[in-house]
């Protein structure tokens, strides 16, 4: 069997991650090349991750200059730079996987589809939810009939309090327009699984949301600019959380004192939820048409205990209630008895997304090998971004119904 080359432009979360199921799968893929701005990350990716010294790049503009390196690029780098890594990517010759969202404009999107259609290469889309056990078992049960024709699908994103002051009140996803909406930075996935799950178009959108709690107004009149001089009991305290959850904190620091750390570094990780300049919502609900006559509802939230996934489908003959985090899905089909399925068993602990990520990775590994298509191909996932488009300019205009009718025909795969 061949073996692929692969690249990572971004060696952050993500990018590591991706790393981590080559060497993992290593007879599949091959990790020759890293590109990232940190450099306290070189002796680990030389010792650990067995890459040439002269194969670690420090700036993007450094890893292109080298032509082309590898048979995939792995494109893990903060949103607003996908655009021309995605570009110059394509012009050398490389096959991409692409974490969301694909670019931050819709035209951008559609350029890159239609760039990649081109030249026969090929991107998948990190939509990974797509690959979960989870919900390969509820496409199978949707499919199989067992709860007759959908009329109506609800899923909640619970995003955790904890997650939603890391990633979108102090961290790179705080802020409009350096990075995407929260709609699009996190909750493209949940857009993208409901419209693989109803297996049908959007027809008309709605949505309604807003920055409610995490301002200015709302600081306790106490509380200081940075959590470490703070006496308030707040559940955001930032030194309370990562001295208690060290993984979230070696995300943006290989420090060992986290005190330390934040007495001598003004990140945004170490201030005041409320008196950051965030500007994303901190809740939202997309109300959406399927042109199969399917309701949708899709509600996203930063208040929860928890960061999970719930789903409930309405049929004509039964319904499923299923909990992504717990991975049980409970069918109950009308007049008889439940059945209660588990797809916990089924993941591998590698992948953060409920199994996902690993088999995500390995279906475009191996459909590069074989020449073959998969469910994130750019072509699907171009969907999911342009309802992603359409649910914050629905919000930002007091909900605005958006008919998509006219979308699709220039859309095609």
């Amino acid at each position: 069997m061949k073996k692929l080359t692969m690249a990572v432009l971004g060696f952050g979360q993500r990018g590591k991650l991706y790393a981590d199921i080559a060497i993992q799968e290593n007879e599949l893929v091959e990790l020759v090349a890293v590109c990232d701005r940190n450099l306290d990350k070189v002796s680990m990716l030389i010792d650990k991750y067995k890459v040439k010294a002269e194969m670690i790049f420090n700036t993007d503009t450094a890893f292109f200059a080298k032509g082309k390196i590898a048979d995939m690029l792995v494109i893990a780098t903060l949103d607003d730079a996908h655009y021309p890594q995605v570009i110059k990517a394509l012009d050398l010759g490389y096959h991409i996987l692409l974490e969301k969202p694909i670019a931050l404009k819709k035209e951008q999107i559609y350029e890159i589809k239609n760039k990649a259609n081109k030249l026969g290469l090929k991107i998948a889309v990190a939509h990974v939810l797509r690959y979960t056990p989870f919900y390969q078992m509820i496409k199978k049960i949707i499919i199989d009939g067992t709860i007759g024709k959908v009329a109506t699908i609800n899923q909640t994103e619970n995003i955790g309090y904890f997650h939603y002051a890391h990633s979108y009140v102090r961290g790179n996803w705080h802020k409009t327009p350096e990075s995407a909406p929260i709609i699009m930075a996190k909750s493209v996935h949940d857009l993208d699984i409901l419209c693989y799950l109803v297996d049908a178009r959007v027809k008309r959108l709605s949505s309604f949301g807003n920055l409610f709690y995490f301002k200015k107004e709302n600081a306790p009149p106490e509380s200081t600019e940075n959590c470490l001089d703070c006496q308030v009991d707040c559940p955001f305290n930032a030194v309370k959380f990562y001295q208690a959850n060290p993984k979230w904190f070696n995300l943006f620091s290989q420090e060992e004192d986290i005190k330390a750390y934040f007495k001598n570094n003004n990140s945004n990780y170490g201030k005041c939820v409320y008196k950051m300049d965030n500007n994303v919502a901190d809740h939202q609900v997309v109300s959406l048409d399927f042109e199969n006559g399917v309701s949708g509802v899709f509600l996203m939230t930063g208040f929860s205990n928890e960061n999970h996934r719930k789903l409930t489908v309405h049929g004509t003959l039964g319904e499923i209630e299923a909990d992504m985090d717990d991975g049980i899905i409970t069918v109950k089909p009308y007049g008889k008895g439940k059945q209660v399925i588990s797809t916990i068993d089924s993941v591998d602990k590698i992948s953060p997304h409920a199994g996902g990520d690993s088999r995500f990775f390995i279906d475009f590994v191996k459909a590069l090998i074989d020449e073959t298509d998969f469910i994130t191909n750019i072509n699907y996932s171009v969907e999911s971004h342009v309802l992603a488009f359409t649910a914050e300019a629905s919000k930002n205009n007091n909900g605005l119904v958006h008919d998509l009718t006219e979308e699709w025909p220039n859309y095609g795969y």
